[in-house]
């Protein structure tokens, strides 16, 4: 274990008042760090994590074998530091020690370490009027921590669900996919007398879990529910000898995406506007469904039953509606071992009750486990705030709100899915599906404040609750943005104002990704948020020199290098003159606006023909 691995001491940590404290260790709580102190470096800062070593979702104890990040090399970094080549495969795989290792580098280089204080789960957050702070209640600890200012970075996979099943009376160890890293659990997979090990879910985390068994010398029965959002759809390393991954790092991929954040002119307006409905709709819709047909073609879903039992729902559409989220297949040998079938059996169910050596179907099969993987997925619920407080928090609830302020949400639902259907016509064809209360949604500004906090107290915001394929540019936006946010530099819309927006921004997830009804999630759309959020800040995002770049290349995280010093130059300023690369941008050649047009005519013209080819018949079989 390294020095940093260790829990650190931090003398008095919890006996003072601090400015800022940071719940999460992890690239949220870490971006947020590390930007707030570039900003204010005098300020008393504390980050505070459950765990023994910070990285969160990458922390050691959730490293297990064979683990990569869906992210190629060169995307899974901050600005301001490239990842080293250790833990990187030759064909440019991220593995899961490698993250780990970043991140403590990131920690290191910017003097995090000794704000963190680890081993500390923060078990109750309440909010102290009369002092006008913040009171954290740490778990074996007598004394509160306050705060002046909370940002909480615990994200959207913290906290595990497993489905309330009677296990009882099963006699073999039972984990979630979350303990998969630690050493206990791997000593008891080890274990001889485990042969065959029940996996439950079909997100990415499930295919992860058998691969890590199966390599273990496990037989996996690999169980996937027949209701909900059905199998993640895996998307392979390349399609069309191009990185899937960088794919969604351009501007292009998401131009056919009906996207709230994208201004309401020129293309989104043609395309994705009320106008030409039947053409733009063909465009559209061939597209995506060109797109899922060469992610899905690798699968071979067809090949076996296993493989047909773990093909996504909604065929050709699964891409563009996502009733599941997307994955990345980072096993090459991971589908050979599916269809070929002796190590893997899937079976299409729902589990009942575990009992004795096997667990119980709902059909009546029974299925022999002498342990239990939940791949089931995260809690939605963020029990460290008081149930009371958790709708003014600005997250979900179980309660109900008052009948005023339930009667206020919901009609800004109502009129909020009117606008969105009126401005992207598309998505009133929305799938039906997951019917949630107003109290189940985020009520987050930006997906950052809370509705009941504004300009008279600027003291709580949340980073990472966005769900998207672009994590590190995203957070280090947010944090920028929260961090000006705090210390009163940004300016921000009235309530009234900032309710209208969080109810559409709700809504259109809620139409353009049937995921998204659980949580907030936005696979392509995540660049016009971040443009959103820098032009809230005065600052430029489209860091490349010309259009056709701006369109068709890859955004990196290095594209926005110094971002935090821009922003202090243009703050010390009072206003923003903007950055070289914002200049070249401005001055597009009619050149390259003319080649963008014949490109994207050329584009439409594939995409209403593909689309007439795979809408009326099945005629393409995976």
């Amino acid at each position: 274990m390294s020095t940093h691995d260790k829990p650190q001491a931090f003398p008095n940590a919890l006996h003072s008042p601090y400015d800022v404290v940071i719940v999460g260790a992890g690239w949220s709580g870490l971006a947020a760090a590390k930007t707030y102190l570039e900003v204010h470096p005098t300020t008393r800062l504390l980050v505070l994590d459950d765990d023994t070593t910070l990285g969160g979702t990458w922390s050691k104890d959730r490293l297990y074998p064979h683990l990569r990040a869906e992210a190629v090399y060169g995307l899974f970094e901050f600005s301001d530091l490239k990842m080293g080549k250790f833990g990187v495969t030759p064909e440019g795989w991220i593995t899961g020690p490698a993250v780990h290792s970043y991140l403590n580098e990131y920690a290191t280089k910017f003097g995090l370490h000794d704000h963190i204080r680890l081993g500390s789960r923060v078990d109750k957050v309440e909010r102290v009027e009369a002092a006008r702070s913040w009171k954290l209640t740490i778990r074996g600890t007598d004394e509160p921590l306050l705060c002046d200012k909370l940002i909480v970075a615990t994200g959207l996979t913290s906290e595990p669900w497993i489905p309330p099943i009677d296990t009882g009376a099963f006699k073999g160890p039972i984990f979630h996919s979350k303990d998969l890293g630690k050493a206990d659990t791997n000593k008891t997979l080890d274990d001889d007398k485990i042969e065959e090990v029940v996996v439950y879910g079909a997100s990415k985390s499930s295919f992860d879990a058998a691969y890590l068994l199966i390599k273990a010398g496990k037989k996996v029965n690999w169980i996937v529910r027949p209701n909900g959002g059905g199998p993640s759809m895996m998307s392979p390393r390349k399609i069309m000898g191009m990185s899937s991954i960088e794919l969604n790092n351009t501007r292009l991929f998401g131009l056919f995406s009906p996207n709230f954040y994208r201004d309401g002119q020129g293309w989104t307006t043609l395309i994705h506007g009320p106008r030409l409905q039947s053409l733009s709709r063909y465009i559209v819709t061939g597209y995506w469904r060109f797109m899922t047909l060469l992610i899905q073609m690798p699968a071979r879903y067809s090949r076996s039953p296993n493989g047909l039992i773990l093909k996504p729902k909604m065929g050709l559409d699964a891409t563009f509606w996502s009733p599941a989220t997307l994955g990345v297949m980072t096993y090459d040998t991971l589908w050979n071992e599916i269809h070929r079938g002796d190590k893997i059996q899937v079976y299409s169910g729902a589990i009942s009750t575990a009992s004795g050596a096997c667990v119980n179907l709902e059909d009546g099969r029974s299925v022999r486990a002498d342990s239990i993987v939940f791949a089931t997925g995260w809690k939605t619920k963020h029990a460290m705030f008081p149930t009371g407080q958790q709708l003014d928090s600005g997250v979900p609830s179980e309660l109900d709100f008052e009948t005023s302020e339930k009667a206020y949400w919901e009609r800004l639902r109502v009129e909020a899915d009117a606008a969105i259907e009126e401005t992207l016509p598309m998505l009133s064809n929305s799938p039906e599906g997951y019917l949630t209360r107003c109290e189940d949604d985020y009520h987050l500004y930006r997906f950052m404040v809370p509705s009941q906090f504004g300009n008279d107290d600027r003291s709580i915001a949340f980073i990472g609750f966005l769900r998207n394929t672009g994590l590190p540019i995203m957070l280090e936006a947010q944090a920028l943005w929260i961090t000006a946010y705090f210390d009163g530099s940004l300016d921000i819309p009235s309530k009234e104002d900032r309710d209208i927006e969080i109810a559409k921004t709700n809504a259109w997830i809620r139409r353009r990704y049937v995921c998204g009804r659980k949580v907030p999630f936005a696979l392509v759309d995540w660049l016009p948020y971040i443009d959103v959020l820098y032009r809230d800040l005065g600052l430029n995002s489209h860091r490349k020199a010309n259009a056709l770049f701006e369109m068709f290349s890859y955004y990196r995280p290095s594209d926005f290098k110094g971002i935090v010093k821009e922003w202090l130059v243009a703050k010390s300023r009072g206003g923003y003159e903007g950055s070289s690369v914002g200049h070249n941008y401005a001055q597009k050649s009619a050149f390259g606006r003319l080649n963008l047009t014949i490109i994207s005519t050329i584009l439409c013209t594939a995409m209403v023909y593909l689309s007439w080819i795979t809408g009326t018949d099945n005629r393409l079989k995976i």
